[in-house]
C-alpha cells in the first residue's frame, strides 16, 4: 500500500490467490483506492479510512461554496466559517493523512460509522477527551452522500457565550455594536454538508433551545435578522461528558439530548486499544519528521515498551504530543525511552486485565520484529545485532529461541 500525491494505491506483489480490492482480484497489478474501500488479503479485511485534516483545504472548499451563492445574497455573504481564524482541531494542529484502525473495538466503531454515513440521522459521538471523536465524525461525513459538501466543525467550548450565538447562526449588519457587516454563521457555512458541534455538552442552556429548533426545522435566523434561511445541514455532535447525567443535573436540555442521541457512538479510550499504540506512534513520528524535514526515526524496543506500559489519560492527543517531543529529542534517527516526556515514563494506573494481556501480546510482536530487523540489518551477525539492540549476545540468543528465529552467524 503506497501513497502518492494524495492518492492511495494497492499493488499485489505476486500472491498465490491474488489481492481483492472492492471484490475485484488483483494479480501482480496496482489499483487506486479511496476512503471506504475494502482490501482482502487472505482472511484479513482492511478498510481504507483516509482522512484529510488540512484546514486550508476546508477553507478553500467552503469559500468556493460561498462564492457560488454570493450572486443570490450579495457580496457581504461571501464570508464563510472557513474564512475566519478558527481554534485548532480538538486532536491536533497539524494534518494526519490516515487513521490507524487495528483494535477490534475501533474496527467496530468504524464499521458503525460507515453504516451511519449512509443514514441521515443525527449522531452523538461520545468518548474521553483526545480519543479521536472528530476523526470519527469526519469519516462519517466522508462516507455520506454529503461528502462533496463542506465538513465544518465548531468547538462549543472555545467561545464565550456572547459570541457563540453569533458564530453559530451568523448576524446581520448593525445587529449589535461592532457588527459592521453581515456574517454567515457555522450553520450556513455547512449547507449541503455536515456540521460537527464538538463538545456540545458545553453549550449554554440559553442556546440549547435555539439549537434544537434549528436541528428540527433545518432553518436558521441570523442574529438581528427576521428572515429564516433554509439550512440543509446534517448535524453530528461530540462530547466527553455524560449527557444523561448532565440532563439529570439540569445542565442540559432533555429534549435536545433525545434529539441528538438518535444514535450514540462510543469511542474507546487509547488504553483499551493497545494494539494501536505503536502503530499510531510510527504514524505520528513519520508526520512530525516530515514537518521537520528529517528522515522518520525508528522507535526502539525500550521506547515501544514504555509506550505500551503508559495508561494514556490524554489518549491519542497525549501520544501525539509525546512522539513529537521524542522526535525532536532524538538525534541518531532512533527514538529511545529517554527521549519520551517524563510524564510518559512515570508509573501509570494499572490497566484492566484484558488490556494488559493485549498489551503484552503487542509488545512481544514489537520485540520480535525488532530482533528480526536487527539480524537482517547485520546479515545475521549476532554480535553486531545485539549491539544494535543494546543487549548482550546471550540475551539476543535467548530472544531468538523465544520467538523461534533461526540462529545465524556468530
Amino acid at each position: 500500500i503506497r501513497r502518492a500525491a494524495g492518492d492511495v494505491f494497492v499493488r499485489d506483489l505476486g500472491s498465490r490467490n491474488g489481492t481483492k480490492v472492492r471484490g475485484d482480484v488483483l494479480r501482480g497489478e496496482e489499483k487506486l483506492v479511496t476512503a471506504g474501500d475494502t482490501i482482502h488479503v487472505g482472511p484479513a479485511e482492511i478498510v481504507i479510512a483516509a482522512v484529510t485534516r488540512d484546514d486550508a483545504i476546508l477553507a478553500k472548499g467552503t469559500r468556493a461554496f460561498a462564492e457560488e451563492r454570493a450572486e443570490d445574497r450579495g457580496p457581504e455573504s461571501v464570508e464563510r466559517a472557513g474564512d475566519r481564524d478558527e481554534p485548532p482541531a480538538e486532536d491536533g494542529s497539524f494534518a494526519f493523512d490516515s487513521v490507524v484502525v487495528a483494535d477490534p473495538a475501533m474496527q467496530k466503531v468504524f464499521r458503525l460509522a460507515r453504516r451511519l454515513g449512509q443514514a441521515p440521522t443525527t449522531v452523538l459521538i461520545a468518548g474521553e477527551t483526545g480519543v479521536g471523536k472528530e476523526v470519527v465524525a469526519e469519516q462519517i461525513h466522508r462516507w455520506s452522500a454529503r461528502s462533496s459538501g463542506p465538513f465544518v466543525r465548531l468547538n462549543c467550548a472555545s467561545l464565550a457565550e456572547n459570541l457563540l450565538e453569533s458564530e453559530l447562526f451568523g448576524h446581520e449588519k448593525g445587529s449589535f455594536t461592532g457588527a459592521d457587516r453581515r456574517k454567515i454563521g457555522y450553520v450556513e457555512a455547512a449547507i449541503g454538508g455536515t456540521l460537527l458541534l464538538d463538545e456540545i455538552g458545553e453549550m449554554p442552556l440559553s442556546l440549547q433551545a435555539k439549537m434544537l429548533r434549528v436541528i428540527e426545522t433545518k432553518r436558521v435566523t441570523r442574529l438581528g435578522g427576521t428572515t429564516e434561511v433554509a439550512a440543509d445541514v446534517r448535524f453530528l455532535c461530540a462530547t466527553h461528558r455524560n449527557l444523561k447525567q448532565e440532563v439529570t443535573q439540569g445542565n442540559f436540555r432533555e429534549d435536545l439530548y433525545y434529539r441528538i442521541s438518535t444514535f450514540t457512538l462510543q469511542v474507546p479510550p487509547l488504553r483499551e486499544r493497545p494494539a494501536e499504540i505503536t502503530l499510531l506512534a510510527d504514524l505520528f513520528a513519520t508526520h512530525v519528521a516530515q514537518r521537520m524535514g528529517v528522515t522518520p526515526p525508528k522507535i526502539a524496543l525500550d521506547a515501544a515498551e514504555a509506550l505500551l506500559k503508559h495508561a494514556w489519560p490524554g489518549n491519542v492527543r497525549e501520544l501525539r504530543n509525546a512522539i513529537e517531543h521524542a522526535v525532536v529529542m532524538a538525534e541518531d534517527g532512533t527514538v529511545h525511552a529517554e527521549h519520551l516526556p517524563e510524564s510518559v515514563l512515570r508509573p501509570s494506573e494499572p490497566m484492566p486485565i484484558e488490556s494488559a494481556r493485549a498489551m503484552k501480546e503487542q509488545f512481544a510482536e514489537v520485540e520480535r520484529k525488532n530482533v528480526e530487523a536487527a539480524l537482517a540489518a547485520e546479515t545475521g551477525n549476532q554480535t553486531r545485532a545485539a549491539k544494535r539492540l543494546g543487549i548482550t549476545r546471550r540475551m539476543l540468543i535467548y530472544k531468538m529461541a523465544k520467538f523461534g528465529l533461526k540462529r545465524g552467524n556468530n
